[in-house]
Parts: structure tokens; sequence; C-alpha cells
């Protein structure tokens, strides 16, 4: 682990400074690349021509993609013998992959669809071999009183920034409504120029000398099969099944605001711009919770509140509602994915760290492919209820979501002392304030 105390060298001290900087900087253009393509790659596979049935195949092969792809980054790891080495190549793989993603449209007509499908599978994948190294590295920077609060204000930082994004993107496909395709290409040109200046800014992370330790290798099926003793096995199954029973749904709500509703582009922006400034307002006062209560309180409430949001969608389709709704889930979610990402860096020791992290993050893409594969094939195969099939979908993802609600409450416990446990636990004033100084810069 990076040393950070008073007494590491001062040298040390100012490169991890400057690594936690490029990570603040690096957030805004990741958001960027996000806010640009993320909530518009289901209105641009619309604008194609796609099913609904594609629709939930391009959610679910990229998240099973991108999942698989994340049992090799250890390997990978270890191959390059350096975790910021991994964090670069992906990330500039994915900048290469928007260009042709913006061409599709013109260049392969009623291939379109299927092209638009396999190479946003290739960039979220690219994206997903080198998260776990990048995680790891921030894990190692922050002592662990400290990540809630930076990694707050890291999702305040994306969600400004998405917010921002997304008006401009929504602004310039309601100008190019009568000719979309070419507003979406454009949007993946501007992704891909964004990611590129993100690679300029991930060159100067610090890393200490990467040391591989076989013997603390393991292998995911080796990980899966201690879910019985395993507190963070059985985080990642409860988390999973979340996920697959919140992706059953979560492909089709574009869908259903698009061809239900008959929202536009400009009303349906609306709706995602208030989860992203909703996100940019609570995003830091959800870490300091994390940091004072610990990630497991905020994991049980937040869980059991996003149960029931999908059935809160089959009240009303009033786009007042419906924002109020996307302000809601933004809200939850936000504490959820930060508080969930936080617990693993607590949970696991920084050895295995990268290896739980990619370990993780197979079994929830997983689920998610499948939640979305299941939800495509129902949306086109069960009988609607109150006149309407997304009625059925949104009701079924609610009664999955409370099954690893209440399994979770049951099964995972907490990893970190908090209150006066962990007031007793911390080291001297003197190591708390050198910590905070490099957390600070």
């Amino acid at each position: 682990m990076t040393d950070t105390s008073p007494n590491a060298p001062a040298a040390r001290v100012a490169q991890v400074a400057r690594s936690l900087a490029v990570a603040r900087r690096e957030a805004a253009l990741a958001a960027i690349m996000t806010g640009l393509t993320e909530p518009f790659m289901t209105p641009f596979a619309l604008a194609l021509g796609a099913s609904r049935f594609q629709v939930g195949l391009l959610s679910s092969a990229r998240h099973l993609v991108l999942s698989l792809v994340q049992l090799w980054s250890a390997d990978a790891v270890a191959w390059l013998s350096s975790r910021k080495r991994l964090v670069l190549w992906t990330v500039a793989a994915q900048a290469a992959l928007w260009v042709p993603l913006a061409f599709v449209g013109p260049l392969l007509g009623s291939y379109a669809v299927a092209a638009l499908i396999v190479l946003y599978t290739a960039v979220t994948a690219s994206g997903a071999l080198g998260a776990p190294a990048w995680g790891s590295l921030i894990a190692e920077y922050l002592p662990p009183r400290a990540r809630g609060r930076f990694l707050g204000r890291r999702a305040q930082t994306i969600s400004l920034w998405m917010t921002v994004t997304g008006l401009a993107a929504g602004g310039l496909l309601e100008l190019t409504a009568n000719r979309p395709t070419i507003g979406f290409g454009l949007l993946c040109l501007a992704a891909g120029a964004s990611r590129l200046w993100s690679l300029r800014q991930l060159a100067h992370f610090h890393e200490e000398p990467w040391q591989e330790a076989p013997h603390l290798r393991f292998s995911f099926w080796q990980f899966v099969r201690q879910v019985q003793r395993s507190n963070v096995a059985r985080f990642s199954v409860c988390l999973g099944a979340l996920n697959f029973a919140t992706h059953l749904a979560s492909p089709f709500f574009a869908v259903y605001m698009l061809q239900e509703l008959h929202y536009g582009y400009l009303v349906y922006t609306s709706v995602h711009l208030a989860a992203s400034i909703t996100g940019f307002l609570t995003s830091p006062g959800w870490g300091r919770l994390g940091d004072r209560l610990g990630s497991h309180a905020v994991l049980r409430s937040t869980i059991l509140g996003v149960s029931i949001l999908p059935f809160l969608w089959t009240l009303s389709g009033h786009p007042a509602w419906t924002g109020f709704l996307s302000i809601t889930g933004a809200f939850l979610w936000g504490g959820l994915n930060l508080a969930a990402t936080n617990f693993l860096y607590d949970a696991v020791t920084p050895a295995k760290r990268h290896t739980c992290l990619a370990y993780y993050s197979v079994i929830n893409g997983s689920c998610v492919a499948l939640g979305a594969f299941v939800g495509g094939w129902a949306i086109n195969s069960l009988p609607p209820l109150g006149g309407s099939v997304f009625t059925t979908i949104f009701v079924a993802s609610t009664v999955l979501r409370f099954v690893p609600a209440i399994a979770f409450r049951r099964l995972v416990r907490e990893v970190r002392p908090t209150g006066a446990a962990s007031r007793a636990l911390q080291p001297e004033a003197s190591g708390r304030l050198g910590a905070r100084k490099v957390f600070s810069t």
C-alpha cells in the first residue's frame, strides 16, 4: 500500500497528491464521454430502426462481455507488470473505438443496428478491463476514512459534467432531429476526443513498482465457492441479484418514454438531466455519510429504496412525475453505488483488491446481461398489465428486487468499525493530519 504518512518521503507524498489531482480532473473527462453517449445509445439504436428485443440485446450483450473480460483483468496486470499500463492501454482502445461507432448509420445501412451493438459492446468492454486496476490504484492513494469523501466529490464532478454535456447532447439531437444519425455520430466523435484527453491525464498517474504475489492468486470459481464463508462473495451475489432484477426493466425506460409516452428528445433529455443534477448535489453527502456510519448502513437503506422504484413508474406518465422518479432514483442509486465501491475497498486486502474488484464486476455484469436478455424476451412474450407490457416488466422488476434487499440485511455484515469503535482504532493525531494533508492537496 502507498505510504502517505508524515514520515513518508516527501517525493512520494507529492506523487500521490498529484495522482489524486489527476483523478479529479480525469473524472470530468470521463463524465463528458459518458454524458454524451450512455443516455443516448438506446435512442441511437431506435433511430437506426432497432426492435425492442435488439434494445435489450444492446444492454445484455455489452454487460455480458464487459463482465467476462474482467476475468482476465488480474492476468493482464500480471502480464504487463503494471496496473497503470493496463489502464492506459484500455483507455486508448476505448477512445479509438468511438470513431467507427460514429459512422455506423451512413455506412452500414441494414447492418447498422448490429454494428452499433458490437462496437458499443467493445467500447464498454475495453474500459471495463482496466477498471479494477484503476480502482486498486485509487484505493491505495487514500486512507480508509477519507475514501468516501473523495469518491463523493469525484461523483459530484461526474454528475456536474454529465449534466452539462447531457444538455448539450439533447440540444444537438433536437437540432438534428430530421437527420438523427448525424447528431448521434457527432456525439460519438466528441466522446472519443474526450477519452483521448483522459489518456493524456492518466499518463501522470503514480504507481509503486508492481509485485506479483502468485500465492495470493485465486480463480473466479474459487471465489464463488467461498460464498458460504466469504462476506465479500455474499455481498457480490446479493448485488448481482439486485442488478439482475434491475435490468429486467432498466433498458426499457428509454423505450417507454420515447415510444409509449411519446417524449421528444428535449423532454427525454430533461428527465436524464434531473438525475445528473441530483447526483451533483447529493454525492458528497453520501460520501460523508458512508465515512461516518459505514457503507453497510448506506447500502441497507438504499437497496430497499431502489426496490420500489419501478412500480412507481406505472402510476403516471406525466413528465413531472417521471422527472421526480428520475431524481429519486439518482439519489438512491448514487448512494448505493458509492457505498458498494467503498465497501469493497474496505473489505479486501490491497494484494487481492484488483482481483476481487474484477470478480465482483464479473458477477454483476453477468447478472445485468442476463436481466436485460430476459427482459428483452419478456417484453415481447408476457401479457400486458393494465394495457401496457411495460407495466408487466416494471412490476416484475419490483418484486424481484426485494429478494436481494432482504438477503443483504441477513447475510452481509459491516467490515469497517464505526462510531466509538472506529475512533478507538484511528491512528494518532499526527497520522490523521498527514492523511488529511495528502487528501486535500
